[in-house]
C-alpha cells in the first residue's frame, strides 16, 4: 500500500482501488498475515500464504471494475455493497455482492462475501464453472 489508510473505510476504499488496478501484490499487502478470507458458500481459507495460493490459481483478471454502491463502517468493521465485475480468461462477470471488512493494524483480518455462487457459476465457461 502506498500511503497508510487512516481509517478502516479507508482501508476497505484502497483495498478495492487495487483490485480495481488489478495488481495482485497491492492486493495482498492490505491482507493481514493472519488474515481469513470467506466467500460464505465455500470454504474459508486460513493466513495470507493460503490466500495468495487462492489467487494465483486463479489466474490473471483481465481487467476488474468493483463498483461500490454502499460501504458502513462501525468501530473495526466495514460493510460493503459492490458489483464486482471482471473477466477471467476472456469470460466477463458481474458478481453483486455484500462483504465485511474486519481491520487490524491497517490490514484486513477478516473478508467475508456473501453471494450467490449459482450466478457466478452459471456466467462461467464449463470447466471454470466446476471448480469453486
Amino acid at each position: 500500500m502506498n500511503a497508510a489508510p487512516t481509517s478502516p473505510g479507508d482501508v476497505v476504499r484502497s483495498f478495492i482501488a487495487a483490485w480495481n488496478a488489478n495488481d495482485l501484490e497491492r492486493v495482498l499487502a492490505h491482507l493481514h498475515d493472519e488474515v481469513v478470507y470467506h466467500n460464505m458458500p465455500l470454504q474459508p481459507l486460513h493466513g495470507l500464504t493460503a490466500v495468495r495460493a487462492y489467487l494465483q490459481g486463479v489466474g490473471r483478471f483481465d481487467w476488474i471494475d468493483w463498483k461500490l454502491l454502499a460501504l458502513a463502517e462501525s468501530g473495526d468493521k466495514v460493510l460493503t455493497e459492490r458489483i464486482d465485475d471482471f473477466s477471467l480468461r476472456g469470460t466477463p462477470v458481474s458478481l453483486p455482492l455484500m462483504g465485511i471488512f474486519e481491520i487490524d493494524g491497517g490490514r484486513i483480518r477478516a473478508w467475508r462475501d456473501y453471494f450467490d455462487l449459482a450466478s457466478y457459476r452459471r456466467q462461467l465457461p464449463a470447466p471454470q464453472a466446476q471448480a469453486g
